[in-house]
């Protein structure tokens, strides 16, 4: 009898293991993505052994989105799909491996989470930005639709060149062309794509919409771009809907690509000063406003040839802002390098010596008060005031050594003063 119950007890025993062992597997094998610490070029390798592509998770910390995609990546259908198919890796976007893989494939992050898919040589074939799902199996189908496109030929966004050559031009697609571009560096499709996108939101219902302030926000790099001009001769209505942050923010970007982005040295003169009112009707400050644009500023007019105007501008600017002696010095060169005549000599050499009066005893004999006494220097000799020009050109140089600073631009500007 104690033997039969020994036995039962211990094909029951058995039988509670194997259900352990099988749920244990099971919780094993679903696991999701298996992901790799490993960088692009390592990913590559394995991915050419294996005859499979790779695929990038790239994740930022504390971001929402990429906490909710997470979990998604770990399901066993996601993994069931990827594994097979994909050397897969994850990285943190501030992390030592994603600012490897900027570098190495010259990659800006628009946004994130996002989806990088490179071919077994390291080329980069495919990217996707995985949107929030209201539950997990349309999230899971989600993140697979977009595997699905890298593994086409036909819908990879390394095809999307040829697909806008012949004429595509649906919403959809330009805005995930246009995140390609900006992923990619690619300014000049950039700027195409943008003009597209002014072509296609024109009423202002469609203009002040959500998807009317996204490609405002994320992809219009032009002042002049019609986009652009409506948003900032809406900012009130823009804020309202979207936010002031949001609103502030994309004027802000829209001004700064304009002024230092491609094309930013064949602005006019006027074209700039409305960039700057542009910026104060953002609520920043008129004297920020003003230094954030003046070297622009004076840049245009030297181009145009009006000095007159670039020494009445900085003469302005000047009086508004407190300048430290380093700005000066470093504007008081840019003028004496860049204006086409010496309209601006007496002008500077005012500017210099209010400079040179505001500085304290202890900095007196600093590399930046040389400069300053050369820049007056030559403006003087522009003038044709020798005795004076070469007195502020030994000053300078006696400056100079006493600051240990190269003596030599010093030495040859005294050198002018000596026929």
């Amino acid at each position: 009898m104690f033997s039969d119950l020994n036995k039962n007890i211990t094909i029951q025993l058995l039988s509670l293991l194997m259900v352990l062992i099988v749920g244990t597997s099971g919780t094993l094998l679903a696991q999701g993505i298996q992901f790799q610490e490993k960088d692009i070029d390592q990913l590559a390798v394995e991915a050419k052994k294996q005859g499979k592509l790779v695929f990038v998770e790239m994740y930022l910390k504390g971001c929402p989105h990429c906490e909710a995609l997470a979990p998604v990546l770990e399901e066993n259908k996601v993994g069931e799909f990827f594994n097979p198919k994909f050397v897969s890796a994850k990285y943190e976007a501030n992390a030592p491996l994603s600012k490897a893989l900027q570098e190495k494939k010259k990659l800006h992050y628009p946004e994130f989470p996002l989806f990088f898919f490179f071919n077994a040589d390291g080329e980069l074939i495919h990217q996707a930005s995985p949107s929030d799902k209201p539950t997990r199996p349309e999230f899971i189908e989600e993140v697979i639709r977009h595997a699905n496109e890298a593994l086409s030929p036909a819908t990879r966004t390394s095809s999307y060149a040829t697909r806008y050559q012949n004429g595509e031009r649906n919403l959809d697609f330009l805005i995930n062309y246009a995140k390609y571009a900006k992923t990619t560096r690619d300014t000049a499709q950039s700027i195409a794509l943008a003009t597209e996108f002014g072509k296609i939101f024109v009423r202002p219902d469609d203009l002040e919409s959500t998807y009317g302030f996204y490609v405002i926000s994320r992809f219009i790099n032009d002042f002049q771009n019609p986009m652009a001009q409506y948003f900032f001769q809406h900012l009130d209505t823009y804020r309202s809907r979207h936010g002031a942050r949001p609103a502030q923010d994309a004027g802000e970007n829209i001004l700064f690509q304009s002024l230092y982005g491609k094309g930013s040295d064949k602005l006019s003169s006027k074209e700039i000063t409305a960039m700057r009112q542009a910026l104060e009707s953002l609520g920043v400050a008129p004297n920020i406003a003003s230094m954030r644009t003046i070297l622009k500023e004076l840049e245009a007019y030297f181009r145009e040839k009006n000095t007159a105007a670039a020494t009445a501008r900085f003469d302005e600017y000047q009086a508004g802002n407190l300048l430290r002696t380093t700005d000066y010095a470093y504007l008081m060169r840019f003028f004496n390098d860049k204006a086409p005549d010496p309209a601006y000599a007496e002008k500077l050499i005012g500017w210099t010596d209010k400079a040179i009066k505001a500085v304290n005893t202890y900095d007196q004999n600093k590399p930046e008060v040389a400069e300053l006494y050369r820049e007056q220097s030559e403006a003087y000799f522009r003038l044709g005031k020798k005795e004076e020009g070469k007195k502020a050109a030994e000053k300078a140089l006696a400056i100079a050594k006493l600051a240990k600073d190269k003596p030599d631009s010093y030495e040859k500007q005294l050198a002018k003063f000596s026929n």
